[in-house]
């Protein structure tokens, strides 16, 4: 690299350290390395690893995963999609905390608010909804074979409490039957359940060194 190259990197680097701190610099290095793995259609549709191992730790923390108008990029608008806006982060929320306790190995696990700051050494995850369609209950009723069928998508990702990336994640559940084609809404709620025990079963697997997929 010419000795002007390398000159001007440094100065861009130290300006960084100044502006934003050591551990700011880091942080934005760390989230910009390519990951050290990826995981298709295993426990969860996709996975990036950016570390091997996780930290050893007992507690993660989840943030409620967002669902403004701006993260949900799919699926009309419905009264369904609005009240699953509201309530899409507790639900998934919810049911995360209960099962990632039953599964092991974390024994510390708690949704936080978003401007709270993390335990340290503690594992936060977060993430927004990206689809929350509730499809049609009447082509589900009447067409079938897939027919109008819901789906609720999350994007997300695993950080230490610092802020360093250990791997991103999407997670897709669609529902397609049910008692006359099946309520929307409690479609919707209960793929968020799901995606919630799907991200837990996930977390779990990493932490026990088993396999992902």
């Amino acid at each position: 690299m010419p000795v002007k190259q390398v000159q001007s990197a440094l100065v861009s680097t130290l300006l960084a350290v100044l502006l934003t701190g050591v551990g700011g610099v880091w942080q934005t290095l760390a989230q910009e390395r390519a990951p050290v793995s990826k995981v298709k259609d295993g426990i969860l549709d996709e996975i990036q690893l950016y570390a091997a191992k996780l930290p050893s730790t007992t507690r993660v923390v989840m943030r409620p995963f967002s669902a403004t108008d701006a993260d949900i990029v799919t699926g009309d608008k419905k009264d369904a999609t609005k009240t699953m806006q509201a309530d899409g982060a507790r639900i998934l929320g919810n049911r995360f905390v209960t099962k990632l306790k039953e599964f092991g190995p974390f024994t510390d696990v708690s949704v936080v608010g978003a401007e709270v700051t993390a335990p340290t050494g503690s594992l936060v995850v977060d993430g927004k909804f990206t689809e929350l369609d509730p499809g049609s209950r009447a082509k589900r009723y009447f067409v079938g074979f897939g027919a109008g069928k819901s789906g609720v998508t999350v994007s997300g990702t695993v950080k230490t409490s610092d802020g360093m990336l250990l791997a991103s994640f999407e997670q897709r559940r669609i529902g397609v039957m049910g008692a006359a084609g099946g309520d929307s809404l409690g479609k919707l709620a209960g793929d968020a359940e799901s995606i919630g025990e799907d991200i837990a079963k996930f977390l779990s697997a990493w932490a026990k060194d088993k396999k992902l997929k």
